[in-house]
């Protein structure tokens, strides 16, 4: 039986200040449930319950295990520090190789929401089968518009097909473009948006790692010698504070001759700003959201989160949003700008401000 990948170490930095350190996006409660819980639940009826594992810092486990208790513990690791996804992955890897380097593995971020589920299951399904020919398979989005949000994938040249799904071999990743290339890729229509989700057996992504990261290779090989051991934990921290801070896509995506892209429409997003998680919800007949309790007054495009009523007068494209200490308000066309705000919070020397990250 495959086994599913949840990484849960992200921040979410652009959802500030309803995602911070403490509490970053995976778990923090949008909707009934928290981005985790909803991941989990996707993927728990493909692989069982007992096949899911996640890797986390250690402070989230706590979190974790209250919002899914039925996760085995054998199936959390631990991830020292946060260096992008080629270390968690494969760190990950290793662990799922001792017990058996030919089961396959789906990779999936904690934090993005899919509508159609169902649809979701059947392309992992068909990304499982490309995977036990030993081929490293992503799942690309058709965009439905030119994004400067989103990373690219580049295919040509048809590998697979089945059940109304077919893979193609990837050229390249882009990474996020202007609107100008954004628009040239999606009229050209063989890029797909770069979901970061990934299908593969454990014992070919490490060999792919062995090849194009040998010093990820050599820092997970230390790793494994001290498995099961109680200097294993001190060994990850010490080999991770060495490691540079890369992503699979850079390290080994774009690099590997194995790589395959299945384009899939399955109501996917990132929900990576809070433009994005605006898009999401329903609006009124002026581009107003109707999330949170708001009375707007000749307003348009308006974007509020809060528990507590909000009237606004006369204005246009605003997010604002409540948290319990703190209240936030920007124009949305700058909503992938969120991250200065935490540069600034970080720079102030007012004890009020620095307590908000």
């Amino acid at each position: 039986m495959p086994k599913a990948l949840i990484m849960a170490g992200g921040k979410g930095e652009r959802l500030w200040p309803l995602s911070r350190k403490s509490r970053p996006k995976q778990f923090a409660r949008f909707f009934e449930k928290t981005f985790f819980q909803l991941t989990v639940e996707r993927i728990a009826p493909l692989v069982g319950i007992g096949n899911v594992c996640v890797v986390t810092p250690k402070e989230y486990i706590p979190e974790i295990r209250r919002e899914v208790p039925h996760l085995l513990e054998k199936n959390i690791f631990v991830e020292p520090m946060g260096r992008n996804t080629a270390p968690c992955i494969g760190l990950s890897a290793l662990y799922l190789a001792q017990e058996n380097p030919e089961e396959v593995m789906v990779v999936l971020p904690a934090d993005h929401l899919v509508e159609k589920e169902e649809e979701f299951r059947r392309v992992v399904q068909f990304a499982f089968e490309l995977a036990e020919e030993d081929k490293l398979v992503t799942l690309g989005i058709k965009p439905s518009h030119p994004h400067t949000g989103y990373g690219y994938i580049h295919f040509d040249g048809e590998y697979r097909a089945k059940g109304g799904f077919k893979a193609y071999k990837v050229l390249r990743f882009t990474e996020k473009p202007d609107l100008e290339t954004a628009r040239q890729f999606v009229a050209e229509g063989t890029y797909l948006w770069n979901s970061g989700m990934f299908v593969w057996k454990s014992r070919v992504i490490l060999d792919e790692i062995k090849q194009h990261m040998p010093d990820l290779w050599e820092g997970l090989q230390e790793i494994a010698r001290y498995l099961g051991t109680p200097e294993e934990e001190n060994v990850k921290r010490e080999v991770f504070s060495r490691l540079k801070s890369i992503s699979i896509d850079y390290g080994v995506m774009e690099k590997t001759q194995r790589a395959v892209v299945i384009p899939a429409d399955f109501g996917w997003s990132d929900v990576g700003s809070w433009a994005a998680l605006a898009e999401l919800l329903e609006k009124d007949k002026n581009g107003n959201l109707t999330f949170s309790k708001h009375l707007p007054i000749d307003s348009r495009g308006c974007a509020v989160f809060s528990k507590k009523p909000v009237v606004t007068l006369g204005t246009c494209d605003l997010v604002i949003v409540e948290d319990e200490d703190v209240i936030f308000v920007m124009p949305r066309e700058r909503h992938q700008e969120v991250r200065k705000v935490l540069e600034k919070l970080e720079e102030s020397e007012d004890e009020d401000f620095r307590r908000l990250l």
